[in-house]
Parts: C-alpha cells; structure tokens; sequence
C-alpha cells in the first residue's frame, strides 16, 4: 500500500498537476498564496539542504575516481569540446529569435515609457571586467569561508583541485578517503530521497507563492520580452533534447520523461541545484551513464555550464538594441553572443545581479545599459524557472555526450 502511494505522489503526472495547480491557485487567490510563502521558503530550504554536502562528495569522489581509471581519465578533451559546443545553441537560440522577430522594436512606446519611471529607483550599474572577476571570485582565499557562505564556484574549484590530488596521489589512504566520500554521499542522497516524497505539495506552494509575488503591472509591461523569451528557451530545449536523442537513440520525447523530474524541479524551484541529486540519479538510472562520469559532470555543469543564463544574457542585449534602435550588424551580432557565451558560462545569480555583467557587452555594443537593471528585475520571477530547466538540461546533454554510450541508453 505504501508503494502504491510513493509511486503515485512521485509520478511526473502528480508532480506537473502540483505545479499547475500552485499556479492557479496564486493567480486567482493571491491573498490566500501570499500566505504559503513561509510553506514555500522552507520546503526550498529542505531541498537545498542536502545540496551542498551532495555537490562536495560528488564532484571529489567523481573526478577522483575518473583519474585513477585510465579508460575514464581520457574522456576529459571530450568534455572540455562537448562543453563550448553545446553552449553555442542557447547563445543561437537568442539570435534566431531575436534576429527573426525582432521582439523589441514591437515592444512600443507605452511599455518603453513605463519601464523608464522605473529608472530613478534603481541603482547604478557598475561596469567593469566580468570574466577577470569571475577568476578573481573563483579562488577561495578560505575554503572553510567558502563552505561557509555558499560560495558554490569557489567551492567547485577547491572540489576540483582535491579531486585532481586524491586522484593522482598514489597512497591507500587517498582510496580510504574516496571511500568515505562515497559513504557521504550516499548518506545525504538518502535525505534528498526523504525530501523528495512531498515534492507534488512542495511545488504547489512554491507556484503559488511564484505567482503570488511576481510585479503583475511591470510583467504586463514587458509580456513581450517573457514571452518571445520563453520562445527561444523553447527552441533551445528543442536543440538540446535533439542532441540527446541522437546520442541515446531515443525519441524526444522519451528525453523529456526520464529527465522530467529534475526539469520540473528545476522549473518549480528557480534553482538548479535543487535538481542535481534527481539529474544525477536519472542520467544514471535512465541513460546509462557511468557513475563515475555522472558524479564529475554533472555537479559542474550545474554551476558552470549555465545554458539558461547565456540564452538570458544574449536575448537581453538584442531586445534591448532593438528598443533603442541600434541596429547590429553581423559581425556585431557574433561578437555580442560570443561576450554573452563567455560571461554567462558560469554567471550565478538573477535580476540586477546579471545587470554588472551585462553592462560591458551593451557599452561596447553602444546600447544603453541603464534599462538592463529594470528589464532583468521586473522579470526575474517570470524567466527564472526556464533559466535553471535549461540549464539542467543542457547539463544532462553534456554528461550523456562525455560518457558517450556505445549502445542505446537504458
């Protein structure tokens, strides 16, 4: 009996009906969603909870183990290329919808205007070099501090450089330490599993409180940019869930399902890492691929292969040249999605935070930037959930391309 009941709560079916119906349940009484915010913010908390030990334990013994293999210490020149391959199809997408459709001279000037009186309010962007302080923030002066403060890609570094040691020293105590490794991580999969079991509740009040939060006149403001964004993100699933297909000999959708729960995570949550333990699972579970190899990719692409913010950034800066009215040659085009590739790569964060990094592309594009912290901000709510789902799946294409399986996934 209480299998059935596990099997039913855990269905994608009921976890889709949970999204939905925290979705309608926000738009039609936000009064009464605004009061499962607490709901909402706990049950984020709960899963985020075993996120970190997960990501720690994973990534080290992952890339540990991968070196002292010499079959799966060859597959690294694979993934470093499958890695710059595959961000070029969000980046594509921004283009070929923004190009094609040109979204922001449809905008008009109503909406223009009324993203202007938001201007006054918001603060400044600063600009400077994205990428020099994406390196600067990557070394942790203090792993401990980092650990600390959530500091994920100081904490992927640290977890890279220990993986890289304990693979290559040649001592019995580095295999005890994998071992233990493996007994944690093992351990904190049991809890996210424990989570997991009222995920259908858990995304119903988290849609609701989505819904129940968002700034409804400046969103309605900007439906455009949502909406032909969501438009590219969905051209981008295409080509990432195309890429998967052809490399498991899979139907699209077969994809789609048996990486469904970590997309609806991901989708519900705002944040992919909530999703790594479930995307690990499944790319193990339902394609086949080495553990080994899952417990090494998957964990940094989810915080360094970050598809959804190159998508977000490059959509961003052609919407608005079109706003502005400044046209963008060919030559000007490439350059924009190859900066936006760069620095969204690894880009964590949303709303006025991604402004910083956008603000050198738009200046050395001659496009205002002033209008990138209210564009970014007013829609983080709305563009948030396909940000983190892309980026999952773009993750789940480039473990499944590194292990490249010889036979059709499982």
């Amino acid at each position: 009996m209480l299998r059935q009941v596990l099997r039913i709560v855990t269905h994608p079916a009921t976890i889709i009906a949970g999204v939905v119906s925290g979705l309608l349940f926000g738009f039609y009484l936000p009064e009464q969603a605004h009061a499962l915010v607490p709901f909402a913010k706990l049950y984020v908390a709960l899963l985020s909870m075993s996120m970190l030990p997960i990501l720690v334990t994973a990534l080290t013994w992952g890339i540990g183990q991968m070196l002292r293999n010499a079959t799966t210490r060859a597959l690294f020149p694979r993934m470093a290329l499958s890695y710059l391959l595959l961000l070029m199809i969000p980046s594509a997408s921004a283009v070929l919808v923004c190009v094609g459709l040109s979204p922001g001279e449809s905008l008009g000037e109503g909406a223009a205007a009324a993203l202007g009186q938001q201007l006054a309010s918001e603060p400044a962007v600063e600009s400077g070099g994205p990428i020099m302080a994406f390196l600067q923030g990557m070394v942790p002066p203090n792993i401990f501090a980092a650990l600390s403060g959530a500091q994920f890609i100081s904490i992927v570094f640290f977890c890279i450089l220990l993986g890289l040691a304990l693979g290559v020293v040649k001592s019995s105590g580095a295999d005890d330490t994998l071992r233990i490794l493996n007994a944690l991580y093992e351990a904190f999969a049991t809890i996210f599993h424990w989570v997991l079991i009222p995920l259908p509740f858990g995304l119903f009040v988290l849609g609701a409180a989505h819904v129940a939060e968002a700034d409804r006149e400046l969103l309605g403001a900007l439906v455009r940019y949502v909406g032909y964004f969501y438009l590219a993100g969905l051209v981008a699933v295409a080509g990432l869930t195309a890429v998967l297909s052809i490399v498991c000999r899979k139907a699209p959708w077969r994809v789609l399902s048996d990486l469904s729960q970590p997309l609806v995570i991901a989708f519900a949550t705002d944040n992919p890492l909530a999703a790594l333990y479930s995307a690990i699972e499944a790319l193990q579970e339902r394609f086949g691929v080495d553990r080994r190899i899952v417990d090494t990719v998957t964990p940094f692409g989810v915080l360094a292969n970050q598809h959804g913010q190159v998508l977000l950034l490059t959509f961003t800066v052609l919407f608005l040249a079109q706003v502005f009215g400044v046209s963008l040659g060919a030559a000007a085009i490439v350059i924009v999605a190859v900066s936006c590739l760069i620095s969204g790569a690894a880009a964590v964060g949303g709303g006025p935070a991604l402004a910083t990094i956008l603000a050198p592309i738009l200046l050395n594009a001659k496009i205002p930037d002033a209008l990138a912290v209210v564009v970014l901000a007013t829609t983080q709510p709305a563009v948030a959930p396909l940000v983190s789902l892309l980026t999952v799946l773009g993750t789940a294409a480039l473990t499944v391309i590194t292990a490249k399986p010889r036979k059709k996934c499982t």
